[in-house]
């Protein structure tokens, strides 16, 4: 298959707003330029948690209380975040399966013909 009849088909199915969004912000090959959303997500995760732990460590039962909020906060950003890089991943995942599926050939020979076009 020559590049030109890959690069057609793989262009007619190019990723959407989301599963762009996904990959730029937190993938592993996220550009140093464009950690700055990542590394918001982690502090705003390691304070929430760190507050919880700190309050949970050395406090009695009654200003434990305080560690509803903060934990709560904690599991709605992480879900959020896990679930919604899972959907990102899985709908280029479909996207993939769609190009090879169009291009007549195996998930592995695509990952291949990237490799060879794309580097």
């Amino acid at each position: 298959m020559t590049k030109s009849e890959f690069l057609k088909v793989y262009n007619s199915y190019p990723p959407n707003g989301w599963t762009k969004f996904v990959y730029k912000y937190f993938s592993k090959e996220t550009l140093q330029k464009d950690t700055w959303l990542k590394k918001i997500f982690i502090g705003v995760l390691i304070g929430l948690f760190a507050f919880g732990f700190i309050v949970t460590a050395i406090t009695n039962g009654e200003a434990r209380r305080l560690i509803g909020l903060p934990t709560m906060t904690y599991g709605i950003i992480l879900a959020i975040l896990v679930i919604g890089c899972f959907i990102g991943a899985m709908m280029n995942k479909w996207r993939i399966k769609k190009i090879a599926k169009k291009l007549g050939i195996t998930l592995a020979k695509y990952n291949e013909y990237v490799e060879l076009y794309f580097g």
